[in-house]
Order: C-alpha cells, then structure tokens, then sequence
C-alpha cells in the first residue's frame, strides 16, 4: 500500500498552503461560497453531530409568527384568541465528488517524482471543488430569490423576475434604496451584498466620491452594515430574466438567513483502514473544511498510464456533502434573499 498511504496525502496537503499563492495555479476565488459559510454556525451550530450518517434526516423546528391587526374592542369578559403554530425545516444534502488514479510505477520515467504528481493530483482536486461550490452557490441564491419585496422608495417590484427595479435615473442611490429596502422589508441592519461585475464597479466607484467630490456618494457606504461581495456568475444568471439587467444586478442576504452546511461520513472523520479500503480526510486551505477520501489498489497492466506491465492502481475519491439552507418563511414565495437590479 505504499502508493496510497496517508502520508503521501498529509505531504500534498503541506504543498497546498504554498501552491495556492502561485499565479500558475490561479482560479476563481469562491467569494460567494465562502461568504455563505461564514454565516453558518448562526443557523445550524451542531448539525455535524446530529447527522451521524448519509440517511438520516435531520428536522430543526420553527415558530410560524402570529401576524394580527390590533383590536380596538376594548376590555371583555369572554375574549377568544387563536393558538400559534411551529413548522419544520428539513436541510437536504448532497454528495459532491472528484477522483484520481495514480500508479506505482508511473513516476519510473518522469520528470515529476511520485510526491510531486501526488500534490498535482490534490491541488486539481481542491480548485474543482471551490469551483463548483462558488457555482452552487451563486445559482442557489439567484434561484432562491424571494417573490416577495414590500419596499417602495426609489423603484418597483417586478413580479415577473422577483425583482425589486431601480431606474438608472437613480442608480447613484442604488446603496441607499437597498438599505431603506431592507428595513422595509423588516430586517435589521447587517447584510451581504451580492453583486454581478456590472454593480461591484458601480459600487466600487461610488463608494470612493466621497467629500470632496461634486457629488459626495460615499456616505452610503458608512451608514448601512453592508459587506459587498463579487459574484462573477450572477450576471449571466440575470440576463435570462425578461428585463436581462445588463445595467447591474445584485442579490442581499441578511447576515445569518442563509448558510452552507459541508459534512462527510464518520469513518472519513476518524481514519480507518481495512484490507480493501482506506477512509480518511483532507484539510482544504481555501474554506478550512476537511473532504473525505476514500482509496483502493488493484492490480493491473499500467503501460497505459504511464506505468508498467506488473503495476498497482491506486484509485482515489473525495467527496463532500453539502447543503444550502435558507432560514424558512410561512409566505410560500418569500425568502430572505432580496434581489435588486438597474432598470
């Protein structure tokens, strides 16, 4: 079992740390993705011990609010009032994955030692991942976004694409009409802000006229709570709606309603080697979750790849379970995710 020993794995994973500040091995930084998770441990602080395998479900209870009209029947001696009522959320996972094969013999005649494909292996692997999280992620919120927007000031819900529209007449108080939408919409102050290419450069800009500018723009940045985050996909998301929102389109979560909840199986968690199989984890430097990974050997004829005729195979998976979760609303098309665009 040499070729597939933890060791190996441990010395690739020491190799990322470093590997990851190189510009060869640039791709795309999974802003989205990891500003969801930051918000996780609000909404689902022990979930990792309440799922103890892939099978079970896990349900957390809720109180549904009691929304009713004050009174004006004053003091009575046989008043009646109704009962308030609880619901449940059910999280859903799913198991991502990635995988390699490696043979013993492959580095025979290489310019590369074994260690160092190994490393080249695990870093392909980690970049995927966060690629395809940030991806998730993006189209999460984008498909998840409320149809439901009460705000009024400076723009219009579009109830078509679940878009509350400001005209570029007024997009220099883009900021400001977002927050005053927000407390509209009866959520406190803090939220991140989603934003497509088209609104973060806006934004970048206005945020930088400040005092000294004609047109000073920046105090909106400093009155609000908001973290702006780049989220390349959202524009393409944004132009299959009816109005494509090529002027600028942005989604707002406020902080700790929506989350990302990774897990992998306990085996992966603890290490455990048989005769046919190998469970054990992977440290990613990027989100600090570990991945689980699974190897085997079979014996085969490796002049295919690389290898030799009397060769060994190491097959190698890792694997994630993923869930994105949205604190849940009674109103069947609300959620807390707010979009926004420039009309």
């Amino acid at each position: 079992m040499a070729n597939r020993t933890t060791a190996n794995l441990v010395k690739a994973q020491v190799k990322l740390l470093g590997a990851f500040q190189s510009s060869e091995l640039r791709f795309r930084n999974p802003a989205t993705y990891l500003a969801l998770k930051a918000m996780s441990a609000l909404m689902f602080p022990n979930y990792q011990q309440l799922r103890v395998r892939e099978d079970r479900t896990i349900e957390t209870n809720y109180a549904k609010k009691g929304t009713r009209s004050l009174g004006t029947g004053g003091r009575i001696h046989n008043h009646t009032g109704t009962h308030g009522d609880t619901a449940v959320l059910t999280p859903t996972w799913v198991t991502y994955d990635d995988k390699f094969a490696m043979s013993l013999k492959q580095a025979d005649n290489s310019l590369y030692n074994a260690q160092e494909q190994m490393n080249q292996e695990v870093t392909d692997i980690i970049t995927n991942f966060m690629e395809g999280y940030e991806t998730l992620a993006t189209a999460y919120l984008f498909n998840n976004r409320s149809g439901v927007n009460v705000a009024t000031y400076n723009g219009t819900f579009d109830a078509t694409d679940d878009v509350f529209e400001i005209a570029v007449a007024n997009e220099t108080l883009a900021v400001q009409t977002t927050e005053i939408a927000i407390d509209a919409n009866k959520y406190p102050k803090g939220a991140v802000v989603f934003c497509d290419s088209i609104s973060y450069g806006k934004f970048l800009y206005q945020k930088n006229q400040g005092g000294g500018n004609n047109a000073n723009l920046s105090y909106q940045f400093d009155m609000n709570g908001l973290t702006f985050v780049h989220s390349i996909g959202l524009g393409a998301l944004a132009a299959g709606l009816v109005s494509a929102y090529s002027k600028g389109f942005w989604l707002v979560v406020p902080n700790g309603t929506v989350a990302t909840l990774p897990w992998i199986p306990v085996q992966n968690r603890v290490g455990v080697s048989t005769k046919e199989n190998e469970y054990t984890n992977i440290l990613n430097p990027i989100d600090g979750e570990s991945y689980a990974v699974h190897s085997y050997e079979t014996r085969v004829d490796g002049t295919s790849v690389n290898g030799y005729t009397q060769d060994v195979l190491s097959q190698y998976q890792f694997s994630q379970d993923i869930s994105f979760a949205k604190a849940p609303l009674t109103t069947s098309t609300e959620t807390p995710i707010l979009a926004f665009g420039i009309v």
